[in-house]
């Protein structure tokens, strides 16, 4: 093991280390707080307003990780009377070396959501009117696929179009979300963010990205699925962190933006940790 991630992990677990390091109370910290609910929660509809408080709640150091091993088979009998029976058996595999997460963590952070609830206020059907060419008929809708319509129907002229169905056209109106309130109680969440943290001494992005798809996908195996909040929907147990030297991120031939913007959008959120 390196002496970066030796000297790394316990200034980590010194009192103090792993908000000051890794969720500083500024800008910086919201911003990796933000982009880690949106890598583990699904927010179609919301966003995240503020940030009101971040805790770490557990932490564990250098967790092994063993890649399944499936068995599969059939089991016959004759005597007495003839059965079958299939059976699968999912353990360890034998002799394997673990993949190893350098800090599993699990953050609780108190977020204010913005929620869109998308209620609505009317929905009006009439008849779609006259027509007299496909082109007229695709200018009574906002959007429409009349190629991919007509094809899916056999459908070739318009004479066919008007004789095969009786159109309608619809329009569904939104009512107004009432005024955001930022100190209403009810626009707090408390979202349980688990972590799977791995150190690097060299800024490797192949080598760092493959770590970090393997281990969330076996630690995902070993927990299961989590259940998110009733009104949010989960995309994922764990999400990947990846702590690299500042001194390595920035020697490195691709701009430090561009880097973390890179890990960023395969759901990975990368923090340079300055000596």
């Amino acid at each position: 093991m390196s002496a970066f991630t030796d000297g790394l992990m316990l200034r980590l677990h010194a009192p103090g280390g792993l908000p000051d390091l890794l969720f500083p109370a500024d800008a910086t910290g919201q911003a990796r707080i933000r982009r880690l609910v949106s890598t583990l929660y699904d927010l179609p509809s919301a966003a995240v307003h503020d940030v009101l408080k971040v805790e770490v709640t557990a932490e564990e150091y250098q967790w092994p990780l063993f890649r399944p091993r499936l068995l599969a088979g059939t089991w016959i009998r004759t005597t007495p009377d003839h059965a079958r029976t299939d059976v699968q058996y999912e353990g360890r595999e034998a002799g394997a070396a673990p993949e190893w997460i350098d800090l599993s963590l699990q953050v609780t952070a108190t977020v204010v959501l913005e929620l869109d609830e998308g209620r609505i206020e009317s929905v009006v059907l009439g008849d779609i009117g006259a027509y007299a060419t496909l082109a007229e008929f695709q200018a009574k809708f906002r959007y429409f696929d009349l190629a991919g319509y007509m094809a899916r129907h056999g459908l070739t002229t318009v004479d066919e179009l008007r004789r095969a169905y009786r159109h309608l056209l619809g329009e569904i109106k939104l009512a107004a979300p009432p005024p955001f309130d930022p100190a209403d109680p009810a626009n707090q969440r408390r979202l349980r963010l688990d972590l799977a943290v791995l150190i690097r001494e060299a800024v490797d992005v192949t080598e760092a990205l493959r770590s970090a798809r393997l281990v969330c996908d076996l630690a995902e195996r070993a927990v299961g699925v989590r259940r998110a909040p009733d009104d949010l929907a989960s995309r994922s147990p764990f999400a990947p962190v990846l702590l690299l030297p500042k001194a390595a991120v920035s020697a490195h031939s691709t701009p430090e933006a561009e880097l973390l913007d890179f890990f960023a959008s395969q759901d990975v959120l990368a923090i340079p940790v300055p000596p």
